[in-house]
């Protein structure tokens, strides 16, 4: 018997830094009949706003499905909104873990763990260069301490779910992906999202749903809130209680996971 065709797609966009690889967490939360792809965003050159909608269109081309579900995680979230607004004639859900929302939607930086980043990216673009540079050279030296710098100030949840050896391991692909093998698509990425792109999300009529850890110091959970607002049709919020960034990511995964079990027994 030849495999069920899948009729179903999954689209990911990953974290910004972040890597095709992201999608890890939802691979095998996924029923054979749905197709999961997760493109590098970093490979598609150019103004990323427009970009990912480029590579969204090349990736899916000649794809038989019923449906396209878009889900975008962090960062990956301001790709998924201009995807599904773009391309409302095939994007049939918006799924959007850990988002980062437009920063002009409310003064969310004083809560944001990235905010010295961002105000860099923001206004400082040689020094934006330079600070990759420099993190590059920490993360081709000692990765483990760049990456435990990041998650230096995290709660148990997140610390018990990177202490994972199979979750480390993709969250240094993720930074190898943006500081090694694509600083300029990164550093891209970043002046992109602290530009006002807010605009995009009026043009969203798919159904939406967002998931958001109360415990997210990277996106904080005002962030979910304003994106709801901001959307003309609103959106289901899933709020994970004491959960963070990718943990959050983590408790979509397991969600899909237990839908999956039960619609199948």
């Amino acid at each position: 018997m030849s495999p069920r065709k899948p009729s179903k797609l999954v689209y990911f966009c990953h974290g910004v830094p972040g890597s095709e690889y992201d999608s890890a967490f939802l691979k095998d939360a996924l029923p054979a009949d749905v197709e999961l792809v997760a493109p590098n965003l970093f490979l598609s050159k150019g103004d990323p706003t427009e970009a990912c909608v480029r590579q969204f269109d090349e990736v899916t081309a000649g794809k038989d499905v019923s449906e396209i579900h878009v889900v975008g995680f962090s960062i990956g979230t301001m790709a998924a909104a201009h995807i599904a607004s773009a391309r409302a004639d095939r994007v049939t859900k918006l799924t959007l873990v850990s988002s980062a929302a437009p920063l002009s939607l409310g003064d969310f930086l004083p809560k944001t763990a990235g905010a010295p980043v961002f105000k860099v990216a923001k206004s400082l673009p040689r020094l934006l260069k330079i600070l990759i540079m420099v993190q590059r050279l920490i993360f081709r030296v000692r990765p483990a301490l760049l990456l435990n710098g990041l998650f230096a100030k995290c709660g148990p949840q997140e610390k018990e779910l990177i202490g994972r050896p199979s979750v480390s391991s993709v969250l240094c692909a993720g930074l190898a992906n943006s500081l090694v093998d694509h600083p300029e698509g990164y550093a891209a990425y970043l002046k992109s999202y602290v530009a006002d792109w807010s605009v995009v999300l009026s043009g969203i009529c798919c159904p939406v749903d967002l998931w958001h850890g109360t415990a997210d110091t990277w996106s904080p959970l005002e962030m979910a809130h304003a994106i709801k607002a901001a959307l003309p049709t609103g959106a289901d919020l899933h709020v994970v209680e004491g959960a963070e960034h990718y943990s959050t990511l983590q408790a979509y995964s397991e969600h899909l996971c237990r839908n999956v079990i039960s619609e199948s027994a």
